[in-house]
């Protein structure tokens, strides 16, 4: 059975999958929980570095090799525009890494007692 409502289908703007909406969420909330923790007054200085610590601390998926590797791959802001923007666009691109990398994004099992195998 579908999870999604006739009106959640005909609201959905053409051309936008459920991946690409649930990335723009995950990417959405995920600015939220980094921007908190930075605080007010972040510099902009290893503003990528901070971001993917951020990531790391407070997300249960992504492991301590992944978040050394995004300080690896994960580029500097440009010095136009805001910092919020800034951590858009760091986390943003956080997320397509770990996403090729199967960190965010997955399916859960069918099986509900899949939690429980050790």
């Amino acid at each position: 059975m579908d999870s999604i409502t006739a009106s959640q289908t005909a609201s959905r703007p053409p051309g936008f999958s459920e991946e690409s909406i649930a990335h723009i969420r995950r990417v959405k909330h995920l600015r939220a929980i980094v921007r908190e923790d930075l605080g007010p007054d972040v510099e902009r200085d290893g503003l990528e570095q901070k971001v993917a610590s951020s990531l790391y601390h407070h997300h249960p998926s992504i492991r301590l090799e992944d978040a050394l590797e995004l300080k690896c791959h994960l580029k500097d802001p440009s010095t136009e525009g805001s910092t919020d923007s800034a951590i858009k666009g760091i986390v943003d691109e956080a997320c397509t890494l770990l996403e090729s990398w199967d960190r965010l994004g997955q399916t859960q099992s069918e099986d509900p007692n899949a939690a429980f195998d050790y």
